[in-house]
């Protein structure tokens, strides 16, 4: 029995005049793959490597257009994964330095050679990397003394094999991989089929690259977003005309009002913020599409939760009002039901002014939050 194809895509992005550095990437192409083939030899591996020169060999690059670069290059090939490798510094967001960015959601990495030493343990080096670059890809977590042990060094990076549970997980992921892509199985499938299809193909993978993401805690992430909606909150505790519409709305409109909203703000944000469009058109993919539900997802979750934590604040300011104010407002007492649903309706119109606020969020910023997984 054939075994299953699996291609790895190694573009190289800038130019460089080094031949040792050009070198060394083909040794450790070469060194990764005869490592893939003896731990995974259930699969036919294939390393191709590239030059798609589109930066020059000096000076900072940004990842995430390097990622872009990666998905477009790996779809129009027909890789499953894709390496892009650059002799620059990469910018970093969180960190003083990154030598490499994983996106799982993407399929891609990029991997910086600029810090990773001499000539003598360079191919090594970009070797381990690689491996630990594509781990996170395939979903694995950092662990000591593995090919996933944080690199806060370069002097650790060497070429070892994943341990016997992080191969069968790996083992796992690649085998849905594996099978035939929805766009293979049937060209001339409708617009929503295939969103439908590609969906159900592995649910389990994508609810897992959602819970990866931990969508509820991009409340904290995002601080434009977040800042929007706590000043409409400030700005809605102090107006009569808020406290009065907030307790007289009942239960359902509270509800249905809360999920329109949540609906709405996420789709406002998806496509305000361009978070569909990760490649040029090259046709429909389930990669692509899969990318997209994983995302959208991870925003409406993302946005229920700012819309929790806005209910506890909001809650608990209108317990801290004084007790005469409301009554003053609205003419009598308020019990713990009504400031509950006051709470809401805060919460709503704060989701909403947060949606406002996470669209004055730069474009990369907000596709970093949700495409890298870490800054290596």
């Amino acid at each position: 029995m054939a075994r299953p194809m699996m291609s790895i895509g190694w573009v190289l992005a800038a130019e460089t005049s080094n031949a040792g550095v050009r070198d060394a990437y083909e040794e450790a192409r070469t060194a990764l793959h005869s490592q893939l083939e003896h731990q995974f030899p259930q699969f036919h591996w294939q390393m191709e490597l590239v030059q798609e020169y589109r930066y020059p060999s000096y000076g900072l690059l940004e990842p995430l257009p390097l990622l872009e670069m990666g998905v477009h290059e790996k779809l129009s090939r027909g890789w499953d994964f894709a390496l892009v490798l650059v002799p620059n510094d990469l910018a970093p967001r969180a960190r003083t330095f990154t030598i490499g960015v994983p996106s799982s959601a993407l399929e891609v990495a990029v991997l910086s050679s600029a810090r990773l030493g001499g000539a003598a343990s360079l191919a090594d080096r970009i070797a381990a990397l690689a491996l630990h670059l594509l781990g996170h890809v395939w979903g694995l977590e950092h662990e000591d003394q593995s090919p996933m042990c944080p690199p806060e060094s370069c002097d650790i990076l060497r070429l070892h094999p994943f341990s016997q549970e992080q191969q069968q997980s790996v083992a796992h992921r690649l085998a849905e991989v594996a099978d035939a892509r929805v766009e293979e199985e049937d060209p001339e499938i409708s617009r929503l089929r295939f969103y439908w299809r590609s969906l159900w193909a592995d649910p389990t993978s994508v609810a897992v690259d959602i819970l990866g993401y931990a969508p509820w805690r991009m409340p904290f992430r995002m601080g434009r977003l977040t800042a929007a909606a706590m000043v409409s909150i400030v700005f809605l505790l102090l107006g009569a005309e808020a406290w009065e519409v907030g307790v007289n709305t009942t239960v359902p409109q509270l509800v249905i009002g809360a999920f329109l909203t949540i609906l709405m703000a996420t789709a406002f944000l998806f496509w305000g913020q361009n978070l569909g469009e990760i490649s040029r058109n090259i046709g429909w993919r389930e990669q692509l599409i899969r990318t997209r539900i994983v995302v959208f997802a991870t925003l409406l979750i993302g946005l229920t939760a700012l819309w929790l934590v806005l209910w506890v604040l909001a809650f608990l300011a209108a317990l801290y009002v004084p007790a005469q104010v409301t009554t003053n407002w609205l003419g009598s007492g308020l019990g713990v039901g009504a400031l509950a649903r006051y709470a809401a309706f805060m919460a709503t119109l704060g989701v909403l002014a947060g949606a406002i606020g996470g669209n004055l969020e730069e474009e990369d910023a907000v596709k970093a939050e949700l495409f890298f997984d870490e800054e290596t």
